[in-house]
């Protein structure tokens, strides 16, 4: 669930940020001018979610790892004798 957290916050700052950049005449104009080349700002931003999500999910990986290995030296460490 906190995935879809990430994506949604991720979505309403490109939602902010396109207000901010239609708001911006020299945005507009380039926009009218040459829309394909002004839209691949967004399939950027895009591009950039997807390596986000991809390394917060590694990070998460290795975090619940390095949880189960201290675990078991933990574990471990209690079964040696005094």
């Amino acid at each position: 669930m906190s995935r879809l957290w990430d994506v949604m916050e991720m979505a309403l700052g490109d939602a902010e940020r396109a207000e901010v950049l239609l708001g911006d005449p020299r945005t507009r104009r380039a926009l009218r001018d040459d829309p394909e080349r002004t839209l691949q700002v967004f399939e950027l931003r895009a591009q950039e979610i997807q390596e986000s999500i991809a390394v917060r999910r590694a990070r998460g990986e290795q975090r619940d790892l390095a949880v189960v290995t201290a675990h078991r030296r933990t574990v471990a460490g209690s079964r040696l004798p005094a």
